[in-house]
This record gives C-alpha cells, sequence and structure tokens, in this order.
C-alpha cells in the first residue's frame, strides 16, 4: 500500500511567503501604474483649463477697439479725477477721464493662493494682474424690420433724433440725460439675438463727443439710466463725459450698446482658484444680477499682462508693466506711456492640477500658457512719418 503524503508545514509557509511577495510585488506595479495614469489625467486637465481660459482671452483681445472710437470713450468728470467703479470693487487705474479700449490693472486681483500638497496650507503668493476690454456689440439689430421694410438695422444705424432726413426717427434723449426714448420706426426695443437689458452699457457719440450710462431699467420703447448705478456712470451736472453735456446742443446723437469685459482670478475658494471673465458688472440688480460672473477656467493660479506700445510715437517697444499711466522718463514722449498706445497684448497664464499626484512625495502638477495679441482694432499705425505727420519734436 503506497503511503500518501502532503506538504510539511514548513514547505507550505515557505509557498505562501513567496506568494505574499509576488502579490505585493503585483500590488506595487498597479498602484505604480495607477499613479502614472492618475498623473497623465491631471496633467491632461491642466492643460485643458489652461487651453480654455487663453482660448476666451484671446477671442476677447481680438475684438477690443471694435467700434470704440480713438480717443477713448469719455467718463463722467470735472477736470479731475473720477470716481467710476470697477467691476470687481476698486477704481478703475490710469486715465481718469476716459476709457482706453485696454484698460491694465497691474497687480490689481487677488494674492495668488495655492495649497501645499502634503500639508494641506494654504499658500499666499503675489497679486495676480486684471485686464478689461471694451467693443461694440455689432450683432444687435432691431426686433422688427426698418423703415422701408428693410431687414432689422443695427442700433447705431440711424441717430436717435432724424428729421432732416429719411428715415425719419423720432426719439428723445432727455436733457439730463436719465431717459432715452427710440423710435420704433427705426428701431424695436429689446433687440435680439440679446435683447437689451438692465446692466448694459450704453455709448452715446455725436459730435461733441461721447458718453457711456448704465441701463437700470427698460420700459417699451424707453431706455432708463438712474442714478446710483453700481458704475457710477449716471452722473449728472458734471462738465465732461456725461449725455447731458454732450448733448447740450442739437446735433445727431447715435447710441451703441458697448460690452466691457474683466478677466480676474477669483480665490474665493483658495483651494479651487479660479480664471473669471465678467460681463459688465456683476451686482445690478441685486436680487438677481444680469451679468453673472462666469469662470472659464479651474485652478488657474496665476495671470499677468504686459504691452507693447506704438514704436512710431515711443522709443521703447513695451509697455511699462505698471498701472497703466506711469510716467515716462524725464524729456523721453511725456504724452506716449499711457494705455492708449497699446498695441499688443502679452498674456501668461498658470495652473496646477486639481488633485494632488502621488508619485513619491505628493505634488501639484504645474504648467503654463503664454501669448501675444495684436489687437487688430488698434495695432494698424502710421510707422512712416511724412513731413505732414511728422512729430514737432523728435522723439530721441
Amino acid at each position: 500500500m503506497t503511503r500518501q503524503r502532503g506538504f510539511t508545514l514548513l514547505e507550505s509557509m515557505v509557498a505562501i511567503a513567496i506568494l505574499l511577495i509576488i502579490l505585493a510585488a503585483a500590488t506595487s506595479a498597479l498602484l505604480q501604474a495607477q499613479h502614472v495614469a492618475d498623473a497623465a489625467s491631471q496633467e491632461a486637465n491642466t492643460q485643458e483649463n489652461l487651453r480654455a481660459g487663453m482660448h476666451f482671452i484671446v477671442r476677447d483681445l481680438m475684438q477690443t477697439g471694435e467700434g470704440i472710437p480713438p480717443q477713448g470713450i469719455s467718463i463722467p468728470n470735472n477736470a479731475a479725477t473720477s470716481a467710476v467703479a470697477d467691476p470687481i470693487g476698486g477704481v478703475f487705474p490710469g486715465n481718469p477721464f476716459a476709457f482706453s479700449p485696454v484698460v491694465p490693472g497691474y497687480q490689481l486681483g487677488a494674492a495668488a493662493d495655492t495649497v501645499n500638497a502634503q500639508t494641506g496650507a494654504v499658500l499666499t503668493g503675489g497679486n495676480t494682474d486684471v485686464i478689461t476690454l471694451f467693443y461694440a456689440d455689432n450683432s444687435l439689430v432691431s426686433s422688427a424690420a426698418g423703415p422701408g421694410g428693410v431687414a432689422a438695422p443695427p442700433l447705431n444705424a440711424y441717430p436717435v433724433t432724424q428729421t432732416a432726413a429719411a428715415p425719419i426717427c423720432t426719439g428723445a434723449i432727455a436733457a439730463s440725460g436719465l431717459t432715452v426714448t427710440l423710435a420704433p420706426t427705426c428701431f424695436t426695443l429689446p433687440g435680439t439675438p440679446t435683447p437689451i437689458q438692465a446692466g448694459d452699457l450704453i455709448l452715446f457719440s455725436n459730435a461733441n463727443g461721447t458718453a457711456l450710462e448704465y441701463v437700470t431699467s427698460i420700459a417699451g420703447q424707453t431706455l432708463t439710466f438712474a442714478a446710483g448705478d453700481p458704475a457710477k456712470l449716471n452722473q449728472t451736472g458734471l462738465a465732461n463725459g456725461t449725455v447731458a453735456a454732450i448733448n447740450a446742443s442739437a446735433v445727431p446723437t447715435v447710441i451703441t450698446r458697448v460690452w466691457m469685459i474683466t478677466y480676474y482670478i477669483s480665490t474665493a475658494t483658495p483651494t479651487e482658484p479660479q480664471l473669471i471673465r465678467q460681463i459688465n458688472y456683476p451686482n445690478y440688480p441685486a436680487a438677481a444680477p444680469t451679468y453673472p460672473p462666469q469662470a472659464v477656467g479651474d485652478d488657474l493660479e496665476w495671470l499677468n499682462f504686459t504691452y507693447d506700445i506704438d514704436a512710431s510715437v515711443a522709443p521703447v517697444g513695451t509697455y511699462a508693466n505698471g498701472p497703466g499711466d506711469a510716467p515716462a522718463p524725464a524729456g523721453v514722449c511725456p504724452a506716449c506711456d499711457n494705455s492708449f498706445q497699446i498695441r499688443a497684448v502679452n498674456v501668461l497664464l498658470s495652473g496646477r492640477s486639481e488633485y494632488a499626484v502621488h508619485i513619491g512625495a505628493p505634488y501639484y502638477y504645474r504648467n503654463n500658457l503664454s501669448t501675444q495679441v495684436s489687437i487688430r482694432n488698434l495695432a494698424f499705425v502710421n510707422a512712416f512719418n511724412t513731413s505732414a505727420t511728422a512729430p514737432t519734436t523728435p522723439v530721441p
């Protein structure tokens, strides 16, 4: 009779030990592969956020200056500093008398908060930049056909009042600038495809200058610009930059809707900084803002802008990395170092991964994108002076 034999205890223990070693190695390899895959996913996510944010910034920069007068948009003032508010709670930097198409905001944004991936502590860096851009809405047309049954005309197709020539527009602009009433034969409110609504900015232009007002309500064919608007644009009694000032004499006045776009970094949640695209002002009406802030990129920590200026006016081609109205060196083009000379914008956007990467010690994956945008509505200048255009004082 053959005796049956099994494994001894020692043999079983050795086999189990070998199996555990193999399982540990396999588990470690799987975890490492998972961490590598997670790192690749976080890298892709970071790149996607950077590209999304940069896409919006570049798109708006390409439209900047469209329909905006070369001298900018006058703002209410008495030949002194203006108290017009910016959309993120401060006062606009730079020229106190007019909005340029590009308004720099050097280090006027939130501090660049980030997070220590190992401890979770919030770390605070330097202040980020803000930029505000202006361009006219060239897509707004009447809600109905225009004079003679023609296709719906744009808002600025005819002056508000026009009696001497066809078509006859029998609108009215209040002497105080409080209201403007449009003739339904020339433009029917609220317009399309994006109707005019409370919170919109309306540019008044005539031979006397420009003024910008903030729509507070609409009733029928009448737009109202009541005092106390969050922008502080609907001011009266000032010598410059108001509708009352430019409408003092009976001259044809055209109105246009203007978009004011502001980009800034929000650190309302320090662990999740966001790139914000703000249209006009965010806090009107208070209960349900018409244009609330819109996040266009997550986990973006840093926003920086530098500017190229008109080299035919200034001896240096790079705009000062400052608030927008820094004085030039003595005797060197004292009038050219301002935001009205901006011809190109250099953008630097930096971000990090949404979650920490665990390969070795935990860390956040970080990357950045940079680009330059030549502002097509501002980039073309006469770089070749003739005897008629040459400056009277040579620029060194």
